[in-house]
C-alpha cells in the first residue's frame, strides 16, 4: 500500500511538472511571438545599393604640372623647365554597369574643364655669352575618355573605390620670347595647339543620397613631346663687349607636357534608388535638445607644417602689359620652411560652417637665383648673367577663414561650398653670391658674402571653393579642400643691398593676380572626441599685371609679373566638442 501510495504521488508530481513546463512555454512563445514580428516589421532586409545607370556632374580642383624644353644647342646652366600649377571647374558624365550580386563596377566618362594657368621660367641658357629666352605657357582647357574599374564596399555598398585610364586632350600656348630683343628683327616663338595624350588615375566615390554622390580623385596625364622651332637669338662673342654681338638663328626643338590633378567632384544619377535608401533624409537635423548649444559641433586642433616654397619675379622692358614676355631681369627664390598653426571649425544644426587657421614659422633654408640680360648695354654688355645665392632664411605667416554651408552629408561622408579670406607673409634673405654663367664666378658679386638681396611680399585673396569629406576605412576619413582664389592683391619689397649706383636700393611692387589653394588630410578618430592625421597642402599664386617703381622711382617704371608657390605635408591632432 505504501509503496503504491508512493508510486501514486511520484506520478501526481511529474505530471504537474510537465503542465508547468507547458504553461511556460506557452506564455514565453505568446510573449517572444509579437515582438519578433514587430522586429521583423522595424528592420527590413536593407537593400544592396546597385552602381549602375548614367550620371552627370561637375566638379573643381587644383594640379600642378610642367613644360620641359629640350635645348638643341646643348646643355643649360639653368631653367628648361616650366612650372604650371593650375585651378580648374568643369563637367564630367558617364555611365556605370554592375552585375546584380557583384561588388565589381565597369564604366566609362568623358569630362571637360575650364583652366587657370601661367607659368614662365628661362630657356636657352647654355652659355653666358648667348642671349637666352623666356619660356611662358599658358593653359585654358583640358579634358579625357577613360574607362573605370570600381569595388563597390561600405554600408549597402554605397562606396565605390575606382581606377580609370584612357585619352586626354590639352589647349593652351608657349611661347619663346628672346629677351632684351631690341637688338632683334626675328619675332618670338609660339606654339598654339590641342595637345593629345593619356592619363590614368584613381578616386573614391559615395553615395549621400539616392541620387547624389560625392567623389574625391587623382589624375596624373602626359602629352608627350611636340616640335617648335626656337626663336632667333643672339651670341655675344668677346664678354661685355656689345659691338660683337651678331644674331644667330633658332633651331627645331621638343616641348614634353604632364601634370598632376586633384578634384572633388559632385554627381546625379539617373535611374537610381530604391528600398529603405531612398528614404533617407538628405542632411538629417538633430534633434531637438533642451540645452540649444549641445547641437552644435566645435572642432579646434594643431599642426606642424614643413613646406616647400619658391617665388619668382619677372623684369620687363616696361610697363607695356602686351610686352612681359621680355625680360631683362628675373629673381627666383626657393626655401624650406618649418611652421606651426592652430586650426578651427564650427558647425551649426543648419548645416552652416565657419572654418579656418592661423600659423607662422621660419625659412630655415634655401637658394636664390638673380638673372640678367643686358647684350646692348654700351658699357658692360652681358648677353645671360646668373648669379646663385646659396642661402635663403626668412620667416612666413598666414590665415585663412571661410564660412560655407553643407549640401548634402550622412554619417559616411559630406559636401559643403565656402566662400573665404586668405593672408599670406613671406619675409626672405638672400645671402652671399657665386656667378654661374659666366667664367669669373665674382662677376656682378663683389665680395660675395653677406646678405644680398631681401625680398617681402603680403598677399590677400578671396577664396570660393568646396569641402569634402569621405569614409575610407572605419574611423578614417578622407577630407579634399579645394579652392579658386579669382582675386589676389600682393604689395612687394625688393631690396638690393649691395647696390650703390642707385639713389634707393628700395624697389616696391604692387598689383594683382589669381591662384589657387588646396588641402587632402586623411584623419583618424582615436575617440569620438580626439583625432590624429596627416595632411598634404598646396598653394599658388600668379598675379601677372604687377607694377614695381624701381630704386627710387616715384613712378612706376617696369612690369614685374609675379608668381609663388608653397606646398609640403603636415601632422595634426583636433578634440571634438558637442559630439553626442
Amino acid at each position: 500500500m505504501n509503496d503504491r501510495r508512493d508510486r501514486g504521488r511520484k506520478s501526481s508530481g511529474a505530471e504537474a511538472v510537465r503542465r508547468y513546463v507547458i504553461s511556460l512555454s506557452t506564455v514565453v512563445a505568446v510573449a517572444c511571438g509579437p515582438a519578433q514580428a514587430s522586429d521583423s516589421v522595424r528592420a527590413p532586409a536593407i537593400p544592396v545599393w546597385n552602381w549602375s545607370g548614367f550620371y552627370v556632374g561637375a566638379h573643381l580642383g587644383a594640379g600642378f604640372g610642367t613644360a620641359k624644353v629640350d635645348n638643341p644647342f646643348g646643355p643649360s646652366i639653368y631653367g628648361d623647365t616650366i612650372r604650371m600649377p593650375k585651378a580648374f571647374a568643369g563637367v564630367q558624365g558617364g555611365y556605370n554597369w554592375q552585375a546584380p550580386g557583384s561588388a565589381w563596377v565597369l564604366g566609362v566618362e568623358a569630362d571637360a574643364s575650364a583652366v587657370d594657368s601661367d607659368g614662365t621660367n628661362t630657356c636657352l641658357a647654355y652659355s653666358g655669352q648667348f642671349v637666352s629666352a623666356n619660356c611662358r605657357v599658358r593653359e585654358h582647357a583640358m579634358g579625357n575618355l577613360t574607362a573605370r574599374l570600381g569595388h563597390a564596399f561600405g554600408a549597402q555598398g554605397r562606396s565605390l573605390m575606382y581606377v580609370k585610364g584612357g585619352g586626354a586632350f590639352l589647349i593652351g600656348n608657349l611661347t619663346m620670347t628672346t629677351n632684351a630683343s631690341d637688338y632683334l628683327t626675328q619675332p618670338g616663338a609660339e606654339l598654339n595647339a590641342t595637345r593629345w595624350g593619356w592619363t590614368v588615375g584613381a578616386g573614391i566615390e559615395h553615395a549621400l543620397t539616392p541620387r547624389w554622390s560625392v567623389r574625391a580623385e587623382y589624375d596624373y596625364a602626359n602629352f608627350g613631346g611636340r616640335g617648335m622651332d626656337t626663336p632667333g637669338g643672339g651670341f655675344l662673342q668677346t664678354p661685355f663687349d656689345p659691338t660683337t654681338l651678331v644674331n644667330t638663328l633658332g633651331a627645331p626643338t621638343q616641348v614634353r607636357q604632364d601634370m598632376h590633378l586633384i578634384k572633388l567632384g559632385l554627381n546625379y544619377q539617373f535611374s537610381r534608388g530604391d528600398g529603405a535608401f531612398d528614404q533617407a533624409s538628405l542632411l538629417p537635423m538633430k534633434a531637438p535638445a533642451t540645452n540649444p548649444w549641445s547641437a552644435w559641433q566645435f572642432d579646434v586642433g594643431a599642426r606642424y607644417w614643413y613646406s616647400h616654397g619658391r617665388y619668382q619675379n619677372d623684369l620687363t622692358l616696361s610697363t607695356v602689359n602686351a610686352l612681359q614676355e621680355h625680360l631683362v631681369s628675373r629673381l627666383t627664390y626657393e626655401s624650406e620652411g618649418h611652421s606651426g598653426e592652430v586650426f578651427w571649425r564650427i558647425d551649426s544644426p543648419q548645416k552652416l560652417f565657419v572654418k579656418g587657421f592661423a600659423g607662422g614659422g621660419a625659412l630655415v633654408a634655401g637658394k636664390m637665383n638673380d638673372e640678367d640680360w643686358f647684350p646692348t648695354d654700351p658699357t658692360s654688355a652681358t648677353a645671360y648673367s646668373n648669379t646663385d645665392h646659396g642661402k635663403v632664411t626668412g620667416t612666413i605667416a598666414y590665415a585663412t577663414l571661410d564660412a560655407g554651408i553643407d549640401l548634402f552629408g550622412d554619417a559616411s561622408g559630406k559636401l559643403g561650398v565656402f566662400a573665404g579670406y586668405n593672408f599670406y607673409r613671406d619675409r626672405k634673405d638672400a645671402f652671399n653670391c657665386r656667378q654661374i654663367a659666366l667664367a669669373d664666378p665674382t662677376s656682378f658679386c663683389g665680395s660675395g658674402q653677406g646678405i644680398s638681396i631681401s625680398q617681402y611680399e603680403d598677399w590677400h585673396s578671396l577664396r570660393i571653393g568646396a569641402n569634402g569629406t569621405l569614409m575610407v576605412a572605419p574611423n578614417t576619413r578622407l577630407l579634399v579642400d579645394a579652392a579658386y582664389l579669382p582675386y589676389t592683391h600682393i604689395s612687394a619689397l625688393d631690396i638690393h643691398h649691395n647696390r650703390t649706383d642707385v639713389a634707393d636700393k628700395n624697389s616696391p611692387a604692387w598689383g594683382t593676380g589669381r591662384g589657387v589653394q588646396l588641402e587632402a588630410i586623411l584623419s583618424y578618430d582615436v575617440t569620438p572626441t580626439f583625432n590624429i592625421g596627416v595632411g598634404g597642402r598646396y598653394w599658388a599664386m600668379w598675379a601677372t599685371d604687377v607694377e614695381t617703381a624701381g630704386f627710387g622711382s616715384p613712378v612706376p617704371t617696369q612690369l614685374l609679373p609675379i608668381r609663388v608657390e608653397r606646398y609640403g605635408s603636415f601632422v595634426q591632432a583636433s578634440y571634438k566638442f558637442g559630439v553626442h
